[in-house]
């Protein structure tokens, strides 16, 4: 396979499984679209590793740890054929991390991120589950931030990558609440949230059950779905913090490269959005998966819109005090 054929596998993988991000980041210059793609591939790769059914814990763990040794060895310009013929993408990653000097720390924090979705441990607090937010979706904005970096970005700019990272992670564990404990048996909801509003695992298990038979009544009761006011406080809390990490991204708008600012910003207000969906829904994120669909992404551009408005306006009056104390210098 020739790189142009990796890179298509890539993008093709992209264009499946993240629509959001391929639809967001479609415009950004072709040659960044493409290693990103790359990365998405790698981040992919490694998630349904760490999901898939088909394999037992320890052949996930050995397959996890094969694939740690295959990233280090490209940092140690060893090529090994093999990995071009296991995976169609690994040219096009090879290239991607080779170009854009894509940091071996966050691809191995990713790798040990899904090793602790297989050795799964409760989340005991909210420091517990920033953590994991960070190796399992924080690595990905720093895999990326390479491709997005700007000519204003300074020594946070990697941290504000990884805020978002940690903002979508927290939306998808607020997303997909039922789908995690029905097919992975997992809560991702810190204990100390959950006790704070007296919800127990049981709770979240009896509104994520599914019917074995779909009866005209069971359809009616799902379309007046509603959870209790103690379980929504629970979920409002928890989205409170992923608004923290958006908004502390959208501060900071300034650090992206003027083809990356609107792509970034519209990937972050889609993929909010989606809280707002759950909200929209009786807060039904146990039996049904919420998105964002088109035509709501279009009513959104208004408000990507505003936030480069605004980040447009606050960077001007920056740049012009600047420019009036280095007048004043000079004088």
């Amino acid at each position: 396979m020739n790189i142009e054929s990796s890179y298509q596998v890539a993008e093709s993988i992209m264009r499946k499984c993240a629509s959001s991000f391929y639809e967001a980041f479609g415009k950004i210059e072709r040659a960044k679209f493409l290693d990103m793609a790359a990365v998405y591939a790698f981040c992919r790769y490694a998630d349904d590793l760490a999901d898939t059914k088909s394999h037992s814990k320890v052949m996930k763990l050995q397959l996890l740890n094969a694939l740690e040794e295959e990233v280090k060895s490209l940092y140690e310009g060893r090529r090994q054929e093999e990995h071009y013929k296991k995976y169609a993408w690994w040219l096009a990653f090879e290239n991607a991390v080779r170009i854009r000097k894509i940091p071996l720390e966050a691809l191995l924090e990713q790798i040990d991120g899904q090793r602790s979705d297989i050795n799964f441990k409760i989340i005991e607090d909210k420091e517990d589950l920033i953590l994991y937010c960070k190796k399992v979706a924080g690595t990905v904005g720093l895999m990326l931030a390479p491709m997005l970096r700007g000519d204003k970005a300074d020594g946070k700019y990697e941290s504000i990558c990884e805020s978002l990272g940690i903002a979508m992670q927290i939306t998808n564990i607020l997303r997909d609440i039922g789908e995690d404990l029905r097919e992975q048996n997992r809560v991702y909801i810190p204990q100390t949230f959950m006790k704070k509003y007296s919800v127990t695992r049981k709770d979240l298990e009896n509104l994520s059950a599914l019917p074995s038979t779909l009866s005209i009544r069971h359809l009616f009761f799902k379309s007046n779905f509603r959870v209790e006011d103690n379980i929504v406080s629970l979920w409002e809390e928890t989205a409170l913090l992923s608004k923290h990490y958006y908004d502390e991204f959208y501060k900071h708008l300034y650090m992206f490269s003027s083809d990356a600012v609107f792509p970034v910003t519209a990937a972050a207000v889609y993929y909010q959005d989606i809280l707002e969906e759950v909200r929209k829904n009786n807060y039904n994120c146990f039996t049904k998966r919420c998105y964002t669909n088109s035509n709501r992404k279009r009513d959104l551009l208004k408000t990507v819109s505003a936030h480069i408005e605004k980040f447009k306006s606050e960077n001007f009056n920056y740049n012009e005090a600047n420019a009036k104390n280095e007048r004043l210098t000079d004088s």
